[in-house]
């Protein structure tokens, strides 16, 4: 007797490389190219006061706009409000909800940190953050480590030293764990209307410091000591400066009021564009070639079965293995695949766009690009013309294409849900991961941080007490014998009725619509591998191989742990198993228990 285990399909972990090339699980957008763009580091930052009725605003806002971070306090949000909501999955979003432990109120509050997605995150743990609403982020952008933190700071508890000491301490352990290369960015609303600055020779400074109260003093002099100067000089309606900016003194950190605002501007907050020098010096970054993608779906099937009636099997099968036999067979529809099939278009982004839409974004990227290089009246006015009409044309098609989503429900409910999913999860990888100590911020380390995680899962096959188990049990020995089993061309043709039709390629690049819809001109070599298998008691190499990718479950989506490992297999080792589990059950369920009801056919569970 053939033993099970022989033909049993274990998994076998490929180069993750090959996962991220297969279902698109890591996908770190384009960066951009434009040498303006990349000669400094672009951050808004803005007080929103509230955002639980300007979700869809802001969705729009951060699907127009290029900035590498962006910094909102008085957010207004609860753990009801998914960040793919906010800001879809071009950014990732570190956030810091208002709660009992940081304050005594329940409304507003809360600040959040988006960074862009090209560029890797994660967020700072320190001692006296939970008290605070405040998050620290650390990030490299365009070639430059930022230390960022965004906090807001109430009313009540503006002239509270013990909340401006848990502050400051907080600084402080971010500065001591720093470099001297590293910056360090703090803005915020402090709620300090009593500081009035001034710019002079050697920066902006507070001219009234000496007539502060003692929370407002304690600020001042603990962000000097750390080395931090305020940067910002706008000033609200009421002559005030209740947002200020610090960032480390060497840096030259330019604060302006921002043009064209994410969202409606609060008189008191006014929003603000910042920039600091990138490490590029100017140069655009290079991006890698995107890899060829087919288009499985435009195969032009009559051709591929006209080629495949000419190929003669029997002459490329001779004196072969079976694992020489699966390879042969891969490599001759592969290559046909390869030069047949077209190339994968990228998709639209975002999805309700248009080729007007797209130039109208061309017109206010162009608008932004010349108002950056001069500040003018004539080019704001320009960008703010440019941008009034790109968010028009874009709140319409986006509202237009929600609509339609909503009214095919009926007829297309894959695609509605698909959309639903897209704002309540994404199986996209943070740009920064870890498991246990070791964090990875690279595709590649990446890459390898899962593949050992996911390496626990798998074993070499049945134990020597299974084994001892199996004999003893009361199962006949000689119940089912493969070996003395021909496979015939009518199994293999019920088979592929049974196979799922996918496009997706295993890892022997054959997806499985093409054995379902050519199965007429496959039957025969099929036929021939499994029978060559069960007589040779050997599964074939290359489909005992399978892509692992990760999905994610709970927590953390930075943590590695929080994902499972889905295998996604050959279409060939699959149709195989159609069969020979259709075997096994046929000379087996007259020993299987009546109350099991698990994977029998006609049983529910």
């Amino acid at each position: 007797m053939t033993h099970p285990a022989r033909l049993h399909r274990m998994p076998t972990i490929l180069p993750f490389c090959d996962v991220i090339r297969m279902v698109g699980t890591f996908r770190f957008p384009p960066k951009r190219t434009s040498p303006d763009d990349n000669d400094a580091i672009w951050i808004f930052y803005q007080n929103v006061r509230g955002l639980r009725t300007k979700i869809d605003d802001l969705f729009l806002a951060a699907s127009e706009c290029s900035y590498d971070v962006i910094i909102l306090t008085e957010t207004g949000l609860n753990n009801d409000i998914n960040d793919l909501q906010l800001f879809g999955t071009a950014y990732n979003v570190f956030r810091c909800n208002r709660s009992p432990q940081n304050s005594c109120k329940s409304r507003l509050g809360g600040v959040l940190v988006a960074v862009a997605q090209c560029n890797t995150s994660k967020t700072i743990c320190t001692t006296n953050g939970q008290s605070l609403e405040q998050i620290c982020v650390s990030s490299v952008v365009k070639g430059k480590k930022l230390l960022i933190c965004a906090v807001y700071i109430p009313p009540d508890r503006s002239s509270d030293i013990c909340t401006m000491n848990d502050h400051l301490a907080t600084i402080d352990e971010i500065r001591t764990n720093s470099t001297l290369e590293d910056t360090i960015l703090v803005c915020g609303d402090y709620n300090q209307p009593r500081m009035q600055w001034m710019s002079g020779i050697d920066g902006i400074y507070c001219s009234n410091g000496n007539q502060l109260p003692q929370s407002s003093s304690i600020l001042l002099d603990g962000m000097d000591f750390m080395n931090l100067s305020q940067a910002n000089l706008v000033r609200n309606r009421l002559n005030r400066t209740l947002d200020l900016v610090f960032c480390t003194f060497e840096q030259k950190v330019s604060v302006n009021v921002c043009p064209v605002p994410l969202l409606p501007i609060d008189s008191h907050h006014p929003p603000l564009e910042m920039s600091l020098p990138a490490v590029t010096d100017g140069i655009a970054p290079i991006v890698a070639n995107a890899e060829r993608t087919l288009n499985y779906r435009r195969i032009n099937f009559a051709a591929l079965l006209a080629y495949l009636s000419t190929v003669n099997w029997d002459l490329l099968f001779a004196s072969s293995d079976v694992d020489d036999m699966a390879d042969k067979f891969s490599d001759e529809i592969c290559s046909w695949l390869l030069t047949n099939v077209p190339t994968k278009r990228a998709a639209a982004s975002p999805a309700w766009s248009t080729p007007g839409l797209r130039k109208l974004k061309r017109e206010r990227n162009a608008c932004q690009r010349r108002l950056r290089r001069h500040r003018t009246l004539e080019h704001k006015y320009n960008f703010q013309v440019a941008s009034n009409a790109y968010r028009r044309v874009n709140a319409a098609l986006y509202k237009s294409y929600v609509l339609r989503i909503q009214s095919s429900l009926r007829r297309n409910p894959k695609g509605f849900w698909n959309f639903v999913n897209s704002k309540r999860n994404t199986s996209s990888i943070p740009s920064s991961v870890f498991l246990d100590d070791e964090t990875a911020s690279t595709a590649a380390t990446t890459c390898n941080l899962f593949a050992r995680h996911f390496a626990s899962v798998f074993n070499s096959g049945c134990t020597s007490q299974q084994e001892a188990e199996y004999a003893a049990s009361d199962v006949p020995a000689d119940l089912v014998d493969l070996r003395s089993f021909v496979i015939t061309n009518e199994m293999v043709v019920e088979a592929a009725k049974k196979l799922k039709c996918s496009y997706s390629p295993g890892p022997d690049g054959i997806p499985a619509v093409v054995l379902t819809r050519c199965i007429a001109a496959l039957v025969d070599p099929l036929c021939c591998i499994f029978n060559r298998s069960f007589n040779e008691g050997k599964f074939p190499l290359l489909w005992k191989q399978s892509y692992m990718f990760p999905v994610y479950k709970n927590g953390d989506r930075r943590n590695v742990s929080n994902y499972r490992g889905i295998t996604s297999l050959s279409a060939a080792s699959k149709l195989f198993e159609i069969i020979v589990c259709g075997i096994l059950l046929e000379r087996t369920k007259n020993y299987i228990f009546f109350d099991q009801h698990g994977f029998m056919p006609g049983r529910s569970v």
